[in-house]
């Protein structure tokens, strides 16, 4: 009679310790780069707004408010759903890298470009909701209203190119897309080395 077997059933491994070992798997190139990201969209800002000797940063992980209001680049305003939201979304494309060490599908090195294409998303958007119409005009266009509309949105669009004139990029989008760029290449380069 054979002696009874222990039933051990395979310990998954928890989520930080697949993430350690994920960020343990990537190169130097890919850690730096990933650090650059971190301290661009966190701790440095994204745009300056400068009015004579005053300043006013906007740091990346508010962008979605500024793209909800391009008035919150000039005024800091209470925006909690818009951070939490907007940083979890961020923290999920910095840790989109490590899902080709998670998952052995070739698609999974897409995630090495989910900086990028953050990036370029968010700069997208920023630019349609600043140069479009800022007030919808009304459906009479000979009514007074829209006259007054069509005239609101005169005096905005002269005033942009202003206000462009005080906003700069500030040291944060520089460093993050230089990282994300680095990210964005290594992961075709792995992409196109493992095909």
């Amino acid at each position: 009679m054979d002696a009874p077997r222990s039933m051990e059933i395979p310990a998954t491994q928890p989520l930080l310790g697949r993430v350690v070992r994920g960020l343990a798997a990537l190169d130097a190139s890919s850690k730096i780069a990933i650090v650059c990201v971190v301290f661009g969209w966190f701790f440095t800002n994204t745009f300056v707004v400068s009015l004579g000797s005053l300043e006013h940063g906007v740091r990346f992980f508010d962008t979605s408010a500024v793209i909800a209001d391009p008035t919150r680049l000039f005024f800091d305003g209470d925006t909690p759903f818009h951070r939490v939201f907007f940083g979890l979304m961020c923290l999920a494309c910095l840790i989109a890298p490590l899902a080709p060490h998670f998952m052995k599908t070739r698609t999974a090195w897409l995630g090495y470009l989910a900086p990028l294409a953050l990036i370029l998303a968010c700069g997208a958007l920023l630019y349609w909701r600043t140069s479009g119409e800022l007030f919808a005009p009304p459906s009479d266009p000979k009514s007074l209203s829209s006259n007054l509309i069509h005239f609101a949105n005169d005096l905005v669009h002269r005033g942009s190119d202003l206000v462009s004139r005080h906003v700069s990029l500030g040291a944060g989008s520089y460093l993050s897309l230089f990282g994300s760029v680095v990210l964005a290449v290594q992961g075709v380069r792995r992409a196109h080395y493992r095909a």
